[in-house]
């Protein structure tokens, strides 16, 4: 087949461009010697192009420049030189042109008047360009918006420069090539950030189904009381309110002491609700409700596959949960001796690895605890450690019961009647009678146990004003304020009750024989037999 021929006196950059106009893999060079013909792959005289070779000068003056600088082209034919310089000029710097077709990352190389003279394949692959459209082609006239030609111009580099060719996305960056303190081109590093893209969009969803289930969790973590909801004007009852809230300004662990029923619970969330992390999350722990075996990792959470049963996924835990806010510990005197020890050290360093995990965390909460057991007689019996008691006890708030509150007794009972009244039923009160006997009882389940027993009592009532009659049978025998008659029988003594407890008026003796079921008359009878005024 016959070659291409091109002639020795043109220039490098007609030969290219013509190159790429035929389907040829050689081109045949005249040289003015017929005998001698020179026959050059077209693979060599791009790689000679891309190389940097002066597109200006012709083949002739080229390989003539190469011999001056080489020995190994003495004695040799014009035609034989001209095929040796473009084989050797390849071999010199193919390796470069190989290492950049390996290379990840787009290339594109432009000379100092901005001609493109070589693109790599993942070039291609990126921008949708084609050697062969752009190789020779003047870069600005190519691609108006590359912006490779002002790198050249002002010899400054840009960096991150995103392009999207379809759904591809890439970043550029363009450097100029600098060579003895002057600019004799530029080169394009293209790099494909699509996956990275959809990396990024999954993970911004991710991201927000976190967030989601992060706020849910605040949600049910918060606290719900602030101290106007303590309700009490005894002095000794205002005293540990003025208390709870100065410590409330502190950051320093605080123990709450008191009776089942005081409201120990309620003053932690208004001690929290009050402090500067009001805004971080309340977590409760109960300490009682929790099994021992379990409460390990429900308050320092555990690694993936930890132990058997354990998420896939692992969990954090309650610590974990309220970092930057308050955990409550409620009945810590029931917490085991083995993880009390555990519990020491996260308070003293705020420092814990999961269950199963080696990583160490770090979190910054508030502690507030809570107990209605005698902690220092079981220190004393090794049941509860010293070190986490004084730990724990840096402030002490000590709810009073009750029965020491009698000023508060008709404060709350209002409070518990106001929030059971409604349109349909209207306002509760009680009666006098009702009243003396609430009174009277020395509630050993404290709030909770009046409220429970206010519930009571206008869910069965028929009338807004609560007789004592509706009252349970437990505020009518072993009352501790009964002084017992041995010298009486029972019914007497029964007679005798009913009338403390109702009064001696009409409506009272009344209100005392509806209670023992007898008629108004019988119990006058009854009196009148045992004496009773």
């Amino acid at each position: 087949m016959e070659h291409d021929r091109k002639g020795c006196n043109q220039t490098l950059l007609d030969v290219v461009q013509s190159a790429f106009e035929t389907a040829d893999d050689k081109l045949f060079v005249e040289n003015g010697d017929e005998k001698d013909p020179s026959i050059v792959s077209k693979s060599d005289l791009f790689i000679a192009f891309a190389g940097g070779l002066s597109t200006e000068q012709t083949l002739g003056e080229l390989c003539a420049e190469w011999v001056k600088r080489s020995q190994s082209y003495v004695n040799i034919s014009l035609g034989k030189t001209l095929e040796k310089f473009f084989r050797d000029f390849s071999a010199q710097i193919g390796w470069f042109i190989s290492i950049f077709n390996s290379i990840h990352d787009g290339i594109m190389i432009a000379d100092e008047r901005g001609i493109v003279r070589f693109i790599n394949p993942a070039y291609t692959k990126l921008t949708g360009v084609e050697a062969e459209d752009i190789i020779g082609q003047e870069l600005s006239a190519a691609r108006p918006s590359a912006r490779l030609p002002e790198v050249i111009k002002s010899g400054k580099p840009l960096y991150n420069v995103h392009r999207k060719v379809g759904d591809v996305e890439y970043i550029a960056s363009m450097h100029p090539i600098i060579v003895q303190e002057k600019v004799i081109g530029g080169v394009t590093i293209a790099s494909d950030i699509t996956e990275m893209q959809n990396l990024n969009k999954k993970l911004i969803n991710y991201r927000n189904k976190v967030k989601g289930l992060i706020n849910r969790v605040k949600e049910q973590n918060v606290a719900r009381y602030d101290f106007c909801d303590i309700l009490g004007i005894s002095p000794e009852f205002q005293k540990i309110m003025r208390m709870a809230q100065k410590l409330s300004q502190s950051n320093i662990s605080v123990l709450i002491r008191g009776e089942s029923g005081t409201g120990k619970e309620l003053f932690a969330h208004a001690i929290h609700n009050a402090s500067k992390r009001a805004q971080g999350p309340f977590v409760v722990v109960n300490c009682a409700a929790i099994p021992v075996n379990l409460l390990e990792s429900e308050l320092f959470g555990y690694e993936a596959g930890a132990f058997t049963g354990a998420n896939k996924q692992g969990k954090s835990g309650l610590v974990e949960i309220a970092d930057e806010g308050t955990i409550f510990l409620d009945e810590i005197g029931d917490m085991n001796v083995d993880l009390q020890a555990k519990l020491l050290r996260f308070l003293q360093s705020m420092q814990f690895q999961r269950v199963g995990g080696t990583e160490t965390v770090d979190v910054n909460v508030r502690v507030i605890a809570a107990t209605n057991r005698d902690l220092e007689s079981m220190v004393e019996k090794e049941t509860f450690r010293e070190d986490l008691y004084y730990r724990l006890n840096a402030a002490q708030l000590k709810i009073p019961p009750l029965r020491e509150r009698k000023e508060d007794m008709e404060i709350l009972i209002n409070y518990f009647l106001a929030k059971n009244g409604n349109k349909d039923c209207g306002h509760y009160t009680l009666a006098e009678d009702t009243k003396r006997i609430l009174f009277r009882y020395p509630w050993p389940g404290n709030i909770r146990e009046l409220e429970n027993t206010v519930n009571f009592l206008t869910s069965i009532s028929n009338e807004n004003v609560i007789a004592s009659s509706n009252l349970p049978e437990k505020f009518f025998r072993d009352r501790p304020d009964r002084h017992p008659r041995e010298d009486v029988n029972k019914e007497k003594q029964a007679l005798i009750d009913a009338l403390e407890l109702f009064g001696k008026s009409v409506k009272g003796k009344k209100e005392a024989a509806k209670h023992l079921k007898i008629s108004l008359a019988t119990l006058y009878n009854r009196l009148k037999y045992y004496g009773i005024k």
